[in-house]
């Protein structure tokens, strides 16, 4: 599945690492992917920059499809498996990506972290099982929530909205508008930001844990369906 920032600074990575660990804990396993090739890094996000494993720039000249056990098992782990850019920018290419989502798919479940701007193109994702949109509530972000809707088909796109407060009372009707169903509203929660800076995984606690949980019981369940 892929989480989308439709803003830059809506705290799409930590809602992606949330929700990658309760999706570990119902399914048994998951893989984050960073799919911001050269960026700060999602293993900073997570905390675990300390922990020795392969980044994307270490796959730079992959070619083909590989084991996916052999690819996690030699990811940094935390709460999960974590690829990501390292910090350390390096040539990438799309052919390389798309290798590496083809060695996963299928055989663990993967939650792929996609940039408001840049990242990897839409093409290596769109036949993914959900789209999570994390979206903002001021009126330049919903526009940017728009514009990414109108690119995006598929009845597994769903919204996440993110604020400092609650949602305004007459938001349903904005909700409405926009058309895909709202999976949860996060309201800036200080205590994430303290539990970053301490290197905690986000969403260990507090209700951005339980908003992912939620989130990822009905993603279970949607899997489900379709499988069935």
């Amino acid at each position: 599945m892929v989480v989308l920032g439709a803003s830059g600074g809506l705290g799409a990575s930590t809602w992606s690492a949330a929700l990658a660990r309760r999706l570990s804990l119902h399914l048994g396993e998951c893989v984050l992917v960073d799919a911001d090739l050269r960026g700060g890094g999602l293993d900073m996000t997570c905390g675990i920059e300390h922990v020795p494993g392969l980044r994307w720039p270490d796959l730079a000249r992959l070619r083909g499809t590989t084991s996916c056990e052999r690819l996690v098992a030699a990811l940094p782990t935390g709460e999960v498996p974590v690829l990501s850019a390292g910090g350390r920018g390096g040539a990438v290419v799309e052919s390389v990506v798309a290798d590496v989502l083809d060695s996963l798919r299928g055989i663990v479940p993967v939650v792929l972290d996609v940039p408001a701007r840049g990242g990897v193109g839409p093409g290596l994702w769109a036949d993914a099982s959900a789209v999570h949109v994390v979206a903002g509530v001021s009126a330049r972000q919903l526009a940017d929530v728009g514009v990414v809707l109108s690119e995006l088909e598929g009845s597994g796109v769903g919204l996440v909205t993110r604020s400092d407060g609650a949602l305004p009372p007459d938001f349903d009707e904005v909700l409405e508008e926009l058309g895909p169903p709202h999976l949860a509203h996060v309201r800036t929660d200080q205590r994430v930001r303290r539990d970053g800076e301490c290197g905690e995984w986000p969403g260990a606690r507090g209700p951005l844990r339980d908003s992912a949980d939620r989130v990822a019981l009905d993603l279970v369940e949607f899997l489900a369906e379709g499988v069935a």
